[in-house]
């Protein structure tokens, strides 16, 4: 049967893939398709045909999976933050575990790979200290303030509830959309440049119960704005500690700038992180600052490292960010050099090292390919914890170089994890476990903290 784009297909789902979608089979051929969950049968749309699978739109739902069950959220299934909240929680920790072993076994080479059994998430609703909220307009140019629809460039998800982040969440949002709508102020338009308002950040402290609102516009300010900001102080309440409004500058031809200015309460969100062995370390943390966005599953995530380092003399923490790890590590070893491109980054890793009186680390500014060319030290432990993409082969050679016995890479994308494994394993490098843990409940993403030994 010769297909062709835009056909409806029946079939029926086998499993989950990494990045959210679904894999069934269509006549022999492998098909993609959003939306759907192991068991269901589904009729779909073809989009992409290729000699060996097939990509297909969910059109409709024949017979759902018994594993169903009714999501806890009225958006679940159109936002695109809860990919998998129609799943019970059992069998979103098995499908993620998959998604590990299949890359080890398919990119990495490995048979039966030593991953383990996920590390799960106490807390599958609420868990999130932060998230981003979009000003803009639905898809009938009516003002929205949520979630930008999958798929869709601008169109805006007008959210009425979200059990990702913090239960206040909601009724914040509510106070500034009522807020936004009275003022009339406009959100900006990113097909032309025009208008004010961008998005809100709200931060939240889950051990310290701070909360930081952070109110991102553009420089096209309206002549209210100091009245308006001064209201929307009065109406967010005392709950919030730091109220800050972000002003981005972007003009064709010039660097984007970001001006924050402090309107009520702290500079900083203050949050603790204790873990389970007792090592606890408090944090101050900047607007525009990364933070692991589940404190708790970071606890837990850092305790996994510490199981590995093993003490030793010296440890590399390469693309440190904000030095989280490189100052858990510090208490258990003698010196840490961590390593990161990002100045503010760096910046505050230095300024909490400072603050929780840990003096045998030190952070440098750099690429990480370039700068490890130069140092000296010889590492009992290495820990890499790179973006998404991992790393490239010539920073592999030079981390190969150290000739150290231990590298604990962690990263939250099992492809790349895979791939480079397999490029280590070429300088002699055995993996020797994966442990996953389950940041985020509900949606496909997974860490990794993986063990690699001479």
């Amino acid at each position: 049967m010769q297909l062709k784009k835009g056909q409806i297909i029946e079939f029926t789902v086998d499993a989950l893939v990494f990045g959210g979608k679904a894999i069934g089979e269509f006549e022999g051929l492998k098909v993609f398709v959003n939306k759907a969950l192991p068991g269901d049968r589904v009729s779909a749309s073809l989009t992409k045909i290729k000699k060996n699978y097939a990509e297909a739109q969910f059109v409709e739902l024949l017979e759902p999976s018994k594993d169903r069950v009714k999501a806890r959220c009225q958006h679940a299934g159109t936002c695109g933050g809860c990919t998998f909240q129609e799943l019970p929680y059992e069998k979103q920790l098995e499908a993620k575990k998959q998604f590990v072993v299949d890359a080890f076994e398919r990119i990495g080479g490995l048979q039966n790979p030593p991953v383990r059994d996920v590390i799960a998430c106490e807390d599958q609703f609420y868990y999130r200290n932060k998230m981003e909220f979009s000003f803009g307009y639905d898809a009938e140019m009516k003002f929205a303030m949520g979630m930008h629809l999958p798929g869709r460039r601008y169109d805006i998800l007008n959210l009425k509830e979200c059990h990702l982040q913090s239960r206040d969440t909601v009724e914040l949002l509510s106070k500034v959309r009522g807020f936004v709508r009275r003022r009339k102020w406009n959100p900006f338009k990113y097909s032309c440049g025009q208008g004010f308002l961008r998005s809100l950040f709200v931060r939240e402290g889950k051990r310290t119960g701070e909360l930081m609102i952070v109110l991102s516009t553009s420089d096209d300010i309206p002549k209210d704005l100091d009245e308006g900001l001064a209201e929307l102080s009065e109406i967010l309440g005392e709950k919030v500690t730091s109220f800050y409004w972000s002003q981005v500058i972007s003009k064709r031809g010039s660097p984007k700038q970001i001006k924050e200015k402090l309107i009520r309460g702290r500079k900083t969100l203050k949050e603790d992180m204790i873990l389970a062995n007792g090592d606890e370390l408090s944090f101050e943390i900047a607007p525009q600052a990364f933070f692991q966005p589940n404190t708790f599953q970071a606890e837990k995530l850092y305790a996994e490292i510490l199981k590995l380092v093993e003490g030793g003399e010296f440890a590399f923490d390469l693309f440190c960010g904000t030095g989280t790890i490189g100052l858990f590590m510090a208490k258990h070893v003698g010196h840490v050099l961590g390593i990161e491109l990002n100045e503010s980054a760096v910046a505050v890793a230095r300024e909490n090292a400072q603050k929780n009186a840990i003096f045998n680390i030190d952070f440098f500014v750099g690429d990480v390919g370039k700068l490890i060319g130069t140092l000296k030290e010889k590492p009992s432990v290495i820990v890499i914890d790179p973006p998404r993409a991992g790393l490239n082969e010539k920073t592999i050679a030079k981390i190969s170089e150290f000739d150290c016995e231990r590298i604990i890479y962690v990263s939250c994308n099992p492809s790349t994890l895979a791939r480079d494994c397999q490029w280590l394993a070429e300088f002699g490098y055995k993996v020797e476990s994966v442990q996953p843990v389950d940041m985020f409940p509900h949606t496909y993403h997974i860490e990794n903290v993986c063990l690699l030994k001479r």
